[in-house]
């Protein structure tokens, strides 16, 4: 990617005021808001830099879906007529939300779900509630199945040069990947896997480094392939991300556009100011 005046604005995270004060050094998340500071500076995710970065046009179809269905559930029309009958406001209002609820609840389950795969892994001996103990059945049998032995799990991680910040999933090793060498798996736990996955698993296999448990930096191994795994009540299954080396730097590259496209956002908006007249140097039609 060439160097644009563009990019020498995103790529440099602090302004001249802040620059003349000495930075603080390191990486810090916020588990309240889910943010990131690096080096005493704000810096974006790599789940937010992709998605601001690509379209998700099925995002757009399943929101509407979502209420349709609820409409249309018998079991829902009590309340269903309760808003009909009263401040038609107050409903629109309801019936809005009900996507961000549905989203919601799905990104507790799969937290939770995250939270018993990285105790299993380890070791650990876990008591699943009973809606969740079928993801993590499937999970451990995918595990023995897979020969997973673990190297890193659940850390931050950063890259100061392209300035994202982020918290990957699973560094592991299998004889029956990558020829045993090191590979990264991230969990997924929606109803579907998608393509844009991979640049997630590239960012994080090209980090600067990640945080060891006592807040130090370390290098991150080099990762030889990703791996997305798709972690259902249905069991998990695994696909294929990158690979190789050459896979991880092509989708690496597709990441670093999709950020561009997202930090650019203020200044595309900024390009249509006032309209223009004649004397500012136009003809006049």
């Amino acid at each position: 990617m060439t160097t644009t005046e563009a990019e020498r604005v995103i790529s440099t995270p602090a302004t001249s005021k802040r620059a003349a004060k000495a930075p603080e050094k390191g990486l810090a998340f916020t588990h309240n808001g889910h943010r990131y500071k690096l080096d005493g500076l704000p810096v974006t995710g790599v789940t937010t830099l992709i998605g601001g970065g690509i379209p998700k046009p099925a995002l757009v179809r399943w929101a509407p879906r979502v209420v349709a269905e609820w409409v249309t559930d018998p079991d829902n029309r009590p309340r269903l007529d309760e808003l009909l009958k009263g401040d038609a406001d107050a409903a629109i209002r309801e019936l809005k939300e009900l996507p961000t609820k549905v989203r919601d609840e799905a990104g507790i389950r799969g937290t939770a779900v995250h939270a018993l795969a990285e105790a299993l892994i380890h070791g650990g001996e876990v008591e699943a509630p009973e809606d969740i103990a079928p993801f993590v059945e499937g999970y451990a049998e995918f595990l023995d199945l897979w020969q997973i032995t673990p190297l890193l799990t659940e850390r931050p991680c950063a890259n100061r040069t392209d300035w994202w910040a982020g918290t990957f999933d699973l560094f592991a090793t299998s004889p029956l990947l990558a020829g045993g060498k090191p590979i990264q798996i991230d969990l997924k736990t929606s109803k579907g896997v998608y393509g844009e996955t991979a640049l997630q698993t590239a960012a994080y296999a090209k980090a600067e480094f990640y945080l060891d448990k006592d807040g130090n930096e370390q290098h991150i191994p080099e990762i030889a392939a990703t791996y997305v795994a798709h972690v259902t009540a249905e069991g998990t299954a695994l696909y294929e991300l990158a690979r190789d080396r050459e896979q991880i730097e092509q989708h690496y590259q597709m990441f670093l556009a999709a950020a561009y496209i997202h930090k650019t956002a203020k200044l595309r908006d900024a390009i249509i100011t006032e309209p223009l007249t004649p004397t500012e140097g136009t003809e006049a039609a």
